[in-house]
């Protein structure tokens, strides 16, 4: 990636040597704070969790060929180690300080994305137009938070043309301190829902926290955000300095839905195609043709790159389940969900043509705080409006707790593998599945389930 001293490294980590290295310079290659996906010369942190300890994978950091490690006990580093070792007295503080001093050494055009909902989708469309045109790096696994955000930054090369940085919250001032330390050229808003309601409040809360990212801009820099939301307008309005404010509304984009797995879509009366269902969909690709034009792509080349995406897991995953008799075909959405981005896949899934019965699976969604009662009371009361929907099964406590139990509707109180299990054996083969919850409930486990009843593997479309 780069050559960086090991003493850089020291001063921006404010640690001391544990075990100094034998010589002056690294070829550093990024950093790692999981032994399992260690790439030789990254730094590996060894962070200490609830559930794990990284002092205990130092041998293994070493053996993966790590070129410095950094910890907070230097007790419990092995003497004859054989890889420099740093101290520091709080891992978290050290490697956003570490990403700052990258960050200065990186030039790269850094395109920031937030949002309620679709910023992963958007982070890869954007990334896929920015590949047509040079070296580009982009936020892995979702890498949103205090701590992916400087992982993010410490691994983009340092000859990157383009970094495109997703920034995540759930508490005010989040956004800011991540925005921050990216240092954005550019900035997208995808959505403003109700998501983080816990500690955000509300709609206001959330786009105020939202609009942070363009506060960080620079004097003429151009945003891209949902057009027509009232609470984003009176948060925008409250940044002082000169933006550029590009807006993208349902009336700039219309689609037509197909269950081949592509939606194509017209913005602004000109066509483009994205391999992903859904409207949702089409916005996200709408507001990643903005940052193009912005960036001076030529529609051409955003149209090759929005079809060349390479598509984050559990975003209406389109997975084929063979049996012996009709597959079972599964969408599976489940890596998260808030009420906005429940909607938006059961409207995709309701659209689907075809005469198989289509059952939806929907996990609580959490994060709502004192919202999270009406919010469900409020989203079971819908779930008439999705009528192509055969069956409902509804899976977790707040939505058993809303006492409501509809036609057409399931109550699975339980989260537990067992359930999984039940939930799995009610599909039946020749069914539609879509999958859709929060992470914390885990609904993919239900397609690894269906997966071990059958004969084959699943099929990724």
């Amino acid at each position: 990636m780069s050559t960086w001293t090991y003493e850089d490294i020291r001063i921006a980590t404010n640690s001391g040597w544990v075990i100094e290295p034998k010589g002056d310079t690294i070829n550093y290659t990024g950093v790692a704070i999981d032994t399992r996906e260690l790439e030789s010369g990254q730094v590996f942190f060894a962070f200490v969790g609830e559930q794990t300890n990284g002092h205990a994978y130092l041998r293994q950091a070493a053996k993966a060929g790590a070129s410095v490690c950094v910890v907070t006990d230097a007790s419990k580093v092995p003497s004859d180690l054989g890889v420099p070792v740093l101290v520091v007295d709080d891992a978290l503080i050290a490697i956003t300080a570490m990403a700052g001093a990258w960050r200065t050494r990186i030039n790269a055009t850094v395109v920031a994305i937030t949002g309620s909902n679709g910023k992963t989708t958007t982070c890869r469309f954007v990334h896929a137009l920015c590949t047509q045109r040079g070296l580009s790096y982009v936020s892995q696994k979702s890498f949103n938070n205090a701590l992916g955000v400087p992982i993010t930054i410490l691994n983009t090369p340092s000859d990157a043309k383009y970094l495109i940085a997703e920034l995540g919250t759930s508490s005010p001032g989040e956004i800011a301190a991540r925005a921050a330390l990216v240092k954005p050229d550019f900035a997208v808003i995808t959505s403003i829902g109700s998501a983080h309601l816990e500690e955000l409040g509300d709609r206001a809360g959330v786009a105020k926290e939202k609009s942070a990212i363009i506060d960080a801009l620079p004097d003429g820099a151009t945003a891209v955000i949902i057009g027509g939301v009232d609470e984003l307008e009176e948060a925008i309005d409250a940044v002082k300095q000169a933006r550029n404010i590009v807006r993208v509304d349902a009336d700039r984009v219309a689609t037509c839905e197909s269950s081949s797995g592509y939606t194509p879509f017209a913005f602004d009366g000109v066509g483009f195609t994205v391999p992903m269902l859904g409207m949702h969909n089409a916005m996200n690709a709408a507001m990643a043709i903005e940052v193009g034009r912005a960036l001076g792509f030529a529609d051409e080349l955003v149209r090759v790159g929005l079809m060349n995406v390479q598509l984050p897991e559990m975003r209406l995953e389109r997975v084929e389940i063979e049996t012996t008799t009709e597959s079972i075909v599964v969408y599976n959405d489940a890596y998260n969900a808030n009420p906005d981005s429940m909607r938006a896949a059961l409207i995709t899934f309701d659209s689907l043509d075809g005469n198989s019965p289509k059952i939806a699976i929907l996990g609580d969604m959490l994060e709502l705080g004192t919202h999270a009662h009406a919010q469900h009371v409020v989203f079971v009361q819908e779930l008439a409006q999705y009528e192509s929907i055969t069956q409902f099964i509804l899976v977790g406590q707040a939505f058993a707790s809303t006492g409501l139990n509809p036609g057409r509707v399931a109550l699975i109180e339980s989260i537990d593998d067992d359930a999984m299990n039940r939930i799995a054996s009610m599909i039946e083969p020749g069914s539609c599945v879509l999958l859709k919850g929060s992470r914390g409930i885990r609904l993919e486990r239900i397609a690894q389930v269906l997966t071990g009843l059958h004969s084959t593997e699943p099929i990724a479309k």
